[in-house]
């Protein structure tokens, strides 16, 4: 049996047609296995992360073709290697709840800032987010939302947590929602 290992992969590039096709025939020549991935177009660039399983013996050259492909800067790591996924594997082997957090309000600089400070003070992780800013329908004016997914130890009060982050919101002006997944 062929052991494999899996590499992270993140990259950006000027958005334009056969970028992620550029990235796939390389992991496809090392036969590589694209696992997961999210990607987005922001600002006239392409971006992504995505994991790509692939046999031992095809690791160290899938790994040093996709670093040298041309106009993408890419970052390629092993899975696992990284220091600061420390914290995030203890909070994985505890048992956790999964939130929605949402994030509405008037823009101005340090919304997000502050928000995932108080996560982070409550090691709670931000497993994915999204952010976008837009003018209101009716009044015009600029506003800011988040739409985020969060991992919390089950042990967490869930009272406490809304009570900081309301303490948040009331100092920034925003509505700071949380939704219990498992209740969906």
């Amino acid at each position: 049996m062929t052991r494999t290992r899996n590499l992270v992969i993140s990259f950006i590039g000027t958005d334009r047609p056969g970028l992620v096709r550029r990235i796939t025939d390389v992991v496809t020549r090392h036969h590589g296995n694209w696992q997961e991935s999210s990607m987005s177009q922001l600002a006239n660039r392409f971006a992504g992360i995505a994991i790509v399983a692939v046999a031992d013996e095809n690791f160290a050259e899938l790994k040093h073709q996709l670093e040298n492909i041309d106009d993408i800067a890419m970052l390629v790591e092993a899975a696992g290697q990284e220091a600061t996924q420390e914290p995030t594997q203890a909070l994985r082997q505890q048992k956790i709840r999964l939130l929605k957090l949402n994030i509405i309000g008037p823009d101005r600089p340090g919304i997000l800032h502050d928000v995932t400070l108080a996560l982070e003070k409550n090691v709670i992780n931000v497993t994915q987010m999204e952010t976008r800013v837009s003018h209101a329908a009716m009044s015009g004016e600029v506003t800011f939302s988040a739409d985020a997914s969060i991992e919390i130890p089950l042990a967490m009060d869930l009272d406490d947590i809304g009570a900081q982050l309301d303490q948040v919101a009331d100092n920034l002006g925003v509505d700071i929602l949380l939704d219990d997944e498992s209740d969906q």
